[in-house]
Formats: structure tokens, sequence, C-alpha cells
């Protein structure tokens, strides 16, 4: 496969000015000449890049499928399947769900092992693996579902209702945030974390908690365009969350979409059942799951500079699981479930795939994932050239 790379150099150019003094009874030295342009010492700069992605399957507990990841590399265009398996000989175990890569590391989390896998993101061998009812306690530890960072930690919520700030440097507990019910996606803004409590979609007791991460005092926010929030993109200094509405008794989906928080104040920005942000533009499917009748997926680019939606199609994709886009290369992710072939329907014990495309929507590549993709992260590294 043709192999893509990009990169900006930019050099600075820093002028030297030497100068020298003497006594009256000393001979005064040659000034020494202006430096010219090759006398000049370049100063590296600071380059973001995107090395590959690692798409996180969640596999299919019921069917006890382990989660698993797939990691494709930019400069080969090539993708390896069961990655993690691979380099350690073992499984991640049931349910893998989200990871954020932070430094040299990944931090994968596995909701019903009860881990975070800490790995080296390029040999996704294992350094060590943290039992989370082990650091946080029985009560507290339980069922891990996302990640953020902040300040040499990493911030990981739980479904019992707190949030555990993570040691980079030696895994352990620094502290231990309240939050809501159900906890699920969180998001930093300055000292400030946002937490989605998910309140498991029962829409009672659903709510973003504001922490404080500089005192640990915390708040919730209750509205009622807060039913069942489960993800941040922050925009700027402005907070969005995807919140994923409710469902009936047969697991019909209605009312998911996107929010805009600003202060205490909640707004409806579009109708989508996930989202990825990327510099002023939120990127959005719509699929609600319906048992009754299939659902034709729609796309959409929000841009909130202007406050207007454009639609896009991505006709590559079957059954949309999850959308990102790569934050140097501009460039747009989507997962998506296979259709099982005897039945028609979507398939969610089989083999995934991703499509890539370019900002023109130009197709890029496309690749297998393992069963249930649920989360694409991208492996950027600062490189200084």
């Amino acid at each position: 496969m043709k192999k893509l790379y990009s990169s900006i150099v930019m050099l600075s150019m820093c002028a030297l000015a030497l100068t020298s003094c003497g006594d009256d009874d000393d001979p005064v030295p040659a000034p020494t000449p202006n430096p010219t342009p090759s006398d000049t010492i370049p100063t590296p700069s600071p380059v973001s890049v995107t090395e590959g992605v690692f798409i996180i399957g969640s596999g299919n507990t019921r069917a006890t499928i382990d989660g698993n990841v797939t990691a494709f590399d930019y400069a080969t265009g090539t993708h390896t399947l069961n990655a993690f398996q691979a380099a350690n000989g073992r499984s991640l175990g049931l349910n893998a769900n989200d990871a954020v890569v932070y430094g040299s590391k990944m931090y994968i989390i596995v909701t019903k092992e009860n881990t975070v896998e800490v790995v080296d993101k390029k040999t996704m061998r294992s350094i060590k693996q943290i039992k989370t009812t082990d650091l946080m306690g029985e009560d507290k530890g339980k069922q891990p579902r996302h990640a953020t960072t902040y300040n040499g930690q990493v911030l990981l919520s739980t479904y019992d209702g707190y949030v555990a700030a993570i040691d980079t440097t030696d895994y352990h507990l620094a502290q231990t945030y309240q939050a809501g019910s159900y906890p699920e996606g969180l998001a930093v803004i300055g000292n400030t974390l946002y937490v989605a409590n998910s309140d498991y979609g029962k829409n009672q007791n659903a709510s973003i908690s504001k922490i404080d991460l500089t005192t640990g005092t915390s708040t919730q926010l209750k509205d009622a365009l807060i039913t069942n929030p489960v993800s941040f993109a922050v925009v700027g200094n402005t907070l969005y969350f995807l919140d994923s509405g409710t469902y009936d008794a047969a697991y019909n989906q209605s009312g998911a979409g996107v929010r805009k928080l600003e202060g205490n104040k909640v707004t409806y920005v579009t109708d989508a059942t996930m989202m990825s942000a990327y510099g002023s533009k939120i990127y959005v499917y719509n699929a609600p799951y319906s048992s009754v009748n299939p659902v034709t997926p729609t796309y959409g680019v929000y841009d909130t500079t202007k406050g207007t939606l454009t639609h896009f199609t991505c006709p590559d994709v079957k059954s949309p699981a999850a959308i990102a886009v790569d934050p140097v290369k501009d460039y747009l992710f989507v997962a998506s479930y296979n259709t099982d072939p005897e039945t028609g329907y979507t398939s969610y014990k089989t083999n995934g795939y991703v499509v890539v495309y370019k900002s023109d929507m130009t197709k890029l590549y496309q690749f297998e994932t393992g069963v249930g993709p649920t989360a694409i992260v991208f492996n950027k590294s600062v490189i200084y050239e």
C-alpha cells in the first residue's frame, strides 16, 4: 500500500551576538563581523505527527468473545489484528471499552475484567495490569469505563460512581473523585473535570459532574436535555456532549443527539448517536438502534463557528460503530460492523472494519478490525526537526 507521510519542518534562526572588552593597556581585538546565514544555528522545532491508530474492539460479552486491539501503521499502510494478544500471548478479556495514549504508553480500559492494561504503544507489550478493584477498593473500582489525561495522571471513570486519578510514573492512586450515577466519558478544560453521568439510560439521575481538580469539589448539573450523557467534545473552551437518549422495553433508541453546554445552560445541536471533534467542527453520524425496522445511517459535520450542519455520505460503511478524526492529518475514520451473510442483519459476533477518508471524502484505506470496534485512538507524538 502506498506510504503516506506528512510533516511540517519549521526552522527558527537565532542570531549570535559576540562582544568583547579590554582595558587601555591591551590591544583591542578586531570586532567580530555579523554572522552570515551560514553561521546561524538551527533550533529544532516541535512537530506533531500521527504514527498510527489503534482500534479498540469490545468483543461480545454475551457470546464470550474477548476484547481486542487492531493496530494500523501509517508508515507501512498495514494493520495488525489482535495486536495485544500477539505481543503478550494472552487476551485482554471481556469488554475492552476505551483507551488513551499518554507519552510512550497506552492505557486500555477493560470493563468486565476490572482492569487497565498499560502497554508500550510501539510494541504493545504489557508494562503493568492495574486491577481497579484493588486500586480503588471493591466499592469504587468496579467496571472501569473511560479515561482522559491530566497533569501526569490518567483519569478513569467507574460505574460505581467515581473517578480515579492514576499517577503515570508508578501507577499509584493519586486521588479519588466522587462523580454521579454510572459515569461514562470525561473531559478536562483547564483545571476542571467534566464527567458524563449516564444513569445507565434510566433517565432518573442523569447529570454532568463538574469537578475542580485543584480542590476536589464537585457539583452536578441536571437539565431536561441531559438524559443519558456518554461522551464529550471540547472545541476551544466550549464543551459539547453526546447524549444517547432513551430506550424502550425493546431497546428502540430515541432522542440521541449532541448538546452544547455553556455555563449551566444546555442547548440542542443536532441528532446523533456518535460524534468526534476536529478543530472547530464536530463530525457525527446518526444511527439509532431499532429492533423493528433497519435504520439508514446519516452523516454530517457541524461547524461550531457558523452553527450549520453539512451532510455527507459514507457508502462503504454498512453499520457505523465509531467515528474519529485524526488531529494532525485530518483523516476521517469510520468503524463499522459487518453484515451477517445468512440473516442480512448487523453481525455483532464477527470482525468489523474501518474505512479511512481524506477531508474531501476520497477513500484512502479500508482494513479489518476485531469484533465490536468501539473506540478509535490515535498514536500521536511530538518530534523535533
